[in-house]
């Protein structure tokens, strides 16, 4: 009786503690292997899909976006060998671009210096400060060649007004995994009072 009693004690037991696991998995990989896993305490993680193994830690999601959740983001080519993976807060960004080597994903670093948005402020602007921007990937066109949006909020301190500057660009990269800015596309602006 007691040993019937504890089976079922430790079965209550390991179904509540699956129960507990609030961890989030989405954007998976084309063939289905990878995946990313958002735990309760934000933690972000690229995972093997079916052993849960961590593949990349990603760190954790911004605080104060915590409550939208499209402001992380894991983008795949069609073949599953390069991801991008974004987050941001309410001033900054990260993004990060990974290559899958056949055993491990290799971080690749995106150029330096990638252009930002050409703003176009009103004649009668006055005192600009900079609010902050990111870069966020979009998708991929096709294996090795990466579209991501950069944005930038400036707000007229005398006015009132904010600008938010974006603009899509084209980055390829080539056989050794080095970037480079194939496209710019033209600022799109925002004016908002």
């Amino acid at each position: 009786m007691v040993r019937a009693f504890l089976v079922v004690l430790l079965a209550c037991s390991a179904s509540v503690g699956l129960a507990e696991d609030h961890s989030v998995i989405k954007f998976t990989s084309p063939d289905g292997r990878f995946a990313l896993r958002i735990t309760a305490d934000q933690k972000v993680d690229l995972i093997e899909k079916v052993s849960g193994n961590v593949m990349v830690d990603l760190g954790e999601v911004y605080r104060r976006y915590l409550s939208h959740p499209e402001e992380t983001v894991l983008v795949w080519s069609a073949d599953s060998k390069w991801t991008a993976y974004g987050t941001r807060g309410e001033r900054e960004g990260d993004t990060a671009v990974y290559f899958w080597n056949g055993s491990a994903f290799d971080e690749i670093p995106l150029p330096e210096d990638l252009p930002g948005p050409d703003i176009k402020f009103r004649k009668e602007a006055g005192s600009i400060k900079n609010y902050g921007g990111a870069v966020k990937p979009l998708k991929w066109l096709k294996p090795g060649e990466l579209e991501v949006s950069s944005d930038l909020m400036m707000l007229d301190r005398d006015d009132g007004a904010t600008y938010t500057g974006v603009v899509v660009i084209t980055i390829e990269f080539d056989a050794q995994h080095h970037g480079s800015v194939k496209k710019v596309g033209k600022t799109k602006t925002r004016i908002s009072e």
